[in-house]
Formats: structure tokens, sequence, C-alpha cells
């Protein structure tokens, strides 16, 4: 079974790679002490509520504060490999009687 405050942690550590000064900061230390309270067995339902309200509030703002973490697109891996099939230089058989890049239909 996983924890609110195992989580918390997981999600502070993926803001951290985009902003590590969140990851333990004030707002960071806020959210590990609601999900200490929220997982605490002897705590009343209301009081666990009341803390879950509040969790949401602050992880939301913390997120606000993040960066966005930049999707992998398949297209920029392509762009990366054509780029650099670019700048390399054309072999021998390639090359057009001026030594540069053959244009082959």
């Amino acid at each position: 079974m996983v924890t609110v405050l195992d989580a918390v942690t997981r999600d502070l550590a993926s803001v951290g790679k985009r902003k590590p000064e969140l990851a333990d900061g004030t707002l960071a230390a806020t959210a590990m002490a609601l999900a200490a309270e929220i997982d605490d067995p002897t705590n009343s339902a209301t009081s666990k509520s009341m803390c879950a309200a509040r969790l949401v509030e602050v992880m939301q703002h913390i997120r606000e504060l993040a960066p966005d973490a930049r999707e992998e697109n398949p297209l920029d891996e392509i762009r990366a490999r054509r780029d650099r099939k670019q700048d390399r230089e054309p072999a021998p058989q390639d090359r057009d009687a001026a030594g540069g890049r053959k244009i082959t239909p």
C-alpha cells in the first residue's frame, strides 16, 4: 500500500528535477507534514479530510511554481538525427565534381 507521504515524496522529487528549490522549501515541508498527518492512524477522519484539502492546495501551488516538464517528442529525435547527418562530411561517392554534397532525386 502506498502512503500519502510516499506519494508526496515522489511528486516533490519530480518537481525537484525541474526546480530544486521547491523540493526542499517551506511549501515542500508543509506538504510533507500534511501527508504525515493524513497517514497517522490516530487522527480523526475530520482532521484527515482537512489536511487532505490543504495538501491538495499546497501541491497545486508547488506545481504552478515549477516549470512544465517537457515531454519527449519523437519528431525531436528524428530532427536531431537529420541535423547530425547534414553536419557530416559527405562520403566520396556522394560528392559532386566540386566536392560538395551530390543532390540525388
